[in-house]
């Protein structure tokens, strides 16, 4: 039975309502005219990064035998990871060195690409992403066991400059 929930949520997470989905979202948002609301790049970074993230996070758990509530605080902790990493991407677009990056600085702006820093400003975003890992580590604590290597992992991925 816990290889069968595990394949259900990799369908779940990787279909058409998980990483095909926001995929899909993505390409659409690239070929619409009118900028994106922050509520449609949201969708965008649950159904692509934060899916991802989930199904990592909550197939492991449950091959393990995890509750369904320790489930839960799972896939409530990588959706949080998820936002927090792909804003702080967009933080580092504006912010970032690009021989650090690895990629041209500035590049979203130069392609007209609307993200959460151009709606939100680039305070507003660095918040977010404060409070969004904040939150991905306390979902993380209330679990059992020693969680020091996830959390350590967390504060990387989100607080990385590149």
């Amino acid at each position: 039975p816990r290889v069968a929930a595990a394949l259900n949520i990799l369908a779940r997470k990787a279909g058409i309502y998980g990483m095909i989905g926001g995929q899909n979202a993505d390409i659409e948002a690239e070929e619409q005219a009118e900028p994106l609301t922050t509520e449609q790049i949201l969708f965008i970074h649950a159904n692509k990064t934060a899916a991802l993230i989930q199904s990592a996070m909550t197939i492991g758990a449950t091959l393990a035998g995890a509750t369904d509530e320790e489930i839960a605080a799972l896939e409530l902790c990588a959706y949080n990871v998820g936002i927090a990493f792909q804003i702080q991407d967009d933080i580092l677009d504006v912010t970032g060195d690009q021989e650090v990056l690895g990629k041209e600085a500035g590049s979203d702006e130069k392609n007209q690409k609307t993200t959460y820093v151009t709606l939100e400003g680039l305070e507003k975003a660095k918040k977010d992403v404060e409070a969004l890992s904040v939150q991905a580590i306390e979902d993380l604590n209330k679990l059992p066991g020693n969680n020091e290597f996830l959390e350590n992992l967390i504060r990387i991925l989100i607080k990385r400059q590149k």
